[in-house]
């Protein structure tokens, strides 16, 4: 679901919608599943903006062995060998943006590398997936203000 508030919507305005998704299914016997989330949403002058850049750590030392950029590595980028994400998230708006919170994941045919942890330069990286092992690395970043940006970084190793 995407919520975005159109030109002039006036600050603290308030949006709720509800999704709700229902399984049918003629085998079933009894009452078919459902789900439900609500998002509430509140206009604010205040715009988030990402970028994923990465890099390559042939030696899987935790270090970048070149410069971050945001195309596709192809030198180098092989089974066994490892890459360093790096996340920048900034405000770009004029107000603050409170309960900000980054969620990645390893990719496909890619393990968490943790010879360096997940690192935010704001907040608390709440959850990362065990050396060796996929899963979500999550981060706390909490208030961003205006023109702040945040830096995440983490690895993954690629499967041999």
């Amino acid at each position: 679901m995407r919520v975005s508030a159109p030109a002039g919507a006036p600050f603290g305005q308030v949006n709720v919608t509800t999704l709700a998704a229902t399984a049918t299914n003629v085998a079933y016997t009894v009452a078919a599943p459902s789900a439900q989330a609500t998002d509430v949403t509140t206009v604010i002058n205040g715009q988030i903006q990402l970028e994923k850049w990465q890099a390559l750590d042939a030696g899987c030392d935790g270090a970048a062995d070149a410069a971050y950029v945001q195309t596709d590595l192809t030198t180098g980028a092989v089974p066994g060998a490892c890459i360093r994400y790096e996340l920048v998230v900034t405000n770009t708006g004029t107000a603050s943006v409170n309960n900000v919170t980054l969620t990645d994941a390893t990719p496909a045919n890619t393990v968490y590398s943790a010879v360096i942890p997940a690192f935010t330069s704001q907040g608390t990286v709440t959850t990362e997936p065990a050396d060796g092992a996929t899963g979500s690395i999550v981060v706390d970043i909490g208030t961003l203000a205006p023109g702040v940006s945040v830096t995440v970084r983490f690895g993954i190793r690629i499967n041999p």
